[in-house]
């Protein structure tokens, strides 16, 4: 007779949540004790019975195993609340979420629900549901499971991007006094190696190279940090950091930050139209390589439209070719226009206003002019184009640049 008695409906095999097995021999009973465990629980088919999952595990702190029934590949979780993690689990959009990376997951949605069972290996309390979790792992070995503490992130690795993030939130992540006090505590009587002093040195987000200019002499002095030229002229680094703000000479010497240069590619990152909106609404020309017609855009986003191309995409190209301006996109090459030779081609822009009633035509050579005839404003011709309107200006007058 085997302690784990089973009792199979509707799919669920319920047992009882002990692992031993008592028989019989020469009329006397013994117990031997079964590495294997035996869940309390188990749902054949999940994908059925997923109301009845999370119904009869509500409110319930326990060990859970997914088993992937042709391999026997497993995952072994815990929760304070099954019904709620069950939920999760059954949850398309929580377990197709890019962001959550894991191995059951991804088994789940490469073979469906039905190709697994669910066991509840143990129902315990919150105090000891950790404990109970790193027991399961250690007698079960899930292969799915990232993890092998239970609680504990050792042996998870962060994706490049999730680095990024975290590192942006210890940045600005405020740090309180006590906290402070304890981290200076710590570390008193350590003592680092020069390696790690410089690298403490360069990581310093504070730090600024200062460069110190003798008056007399007009010699410049380079410094890795305040602290450097404050030894230098015989200060402290706040007395350094003053005379930096309030741009003031300290006796015979001036003191300014020092302006890194920018390699080639920084002047690239710097121009990008995502980092500046500015440049990238800079007219440009299209000259079509073939037939020399030229066509001119007040901004990078109308050119690409015109091209049927993202804007960074014919961005990053104008970017590669701008210094030798021969290579092509569509057939066509890139340049941008001066803001001069914009202000030159604004002006030269003449209107020709036609009176509907005696079909009378003048021509007048800039807005400015065109509007004193009319008796109105040059902002309101100047709106009348920029909303592309075809009725009659002042219901009078047919208005069109030329």
């Amino acid at each position: 007779m085997t302690g784990a008695t089973k009792h199979q409906t509707m799919g669920i095999v319920l047992s009882r949540p002990y692992s031993s097995v008592i028989s019989t021999l020469n009329g006397k009973r013994t117990m031997s004790t079964s590495s294997k465990p035996v869940p309390v629980r188990v749902y054949l088919n999940p994908d059925k019975e997923k109301e009845l999952i999370v119904n009869e595990n509500k409110g319930r702190t326990g060990i859970y195993r997914w088993v992937h029934i042709a391999s026997g590949k497993s995952y072994i979780g815990s929760s304070v609340k099954l019904n709620v993690r069950f939920k999760q689990y059954f949850n398309y959009n929580h377990i197709s979420y890019p962001k959550r990376n894991l191995y059951i997951y991804k088994a789940l949605l490469k073979y469906g629900y039905a190709d697994f069972k669910l066991e509840i290996l143990e129902y315990c309390t919150r105090d000891n549901v950790i404990e109970r979790e790193q027991f399961y792992f250690d007698t079960c070995i899930p292969e799915y499971n990232i993890l092998k503490v239970a609680g504990s992130p050792i042996g998870y690795r962060h994706s490049e991007a999730a680095k990024k993030l975290i590192s942006i939130a210890a940045k600005n992540r405020e740090v309180s006094e006590s906290t402070r006090d304890l981290k200076r505590k710590a570390l008193l009587g350590k003592s680092f190696d020069r390696e790690r002093i410089e690298k403490m040195r360069l990581s310093n987000t504070l730090r600024k190279s200062v460069l110190v200019t003798n008056t007399e002499t007009g010699e410049n002095l380079e410094f890795d940090s305040m602290t450097e030229a404050g030894k230098y002229l015989g200060m402290s680094r706040v007395s350094v950091n003053k005379y930096l703000l309030k741009n003031i000479p300290y006796k015979k010497y001036t003191i300014s930050v020092k302006r890194p240069s920018l390699t080639d590619k920084e002047i690239i990152e710097v121009d990008s139209p995502y980092n500046n909106t500015k440049l990238s609404q800079k007219p440009v020309l299209l000259t079509n390589k073939e037939t020399g017609v030229i066509k001119e855009f007040s901004s990078m986003t109308e050119a690409a439209k015109y091209l049927d191309i993202s804007r960074a995409r014919l961005w990053y190209f104008f970017s590669k070719t701008v210094k030798s301006g021969n290579e092509t996109i569509k057939g066509y090459t890139i340049s941008k226009i001066a803001y001069s030779q914009k202000e030159v081609n604004k002006k030269a822009k003449k209107i020709e206003v036609t009176n509907i009633y005696t079909n009378e035509v003048t021509i007048y050579p800039s807005l400015t002019l065109a509007a004193e005839a009319l008796g109105v404003l040059r902002s309101s011709l100047s709106g009348y184009f920029a909303k592309k309107r075809t009725n009659a200006f002042r219901k009078k007058y047919i208005l069109k640049l030329v």
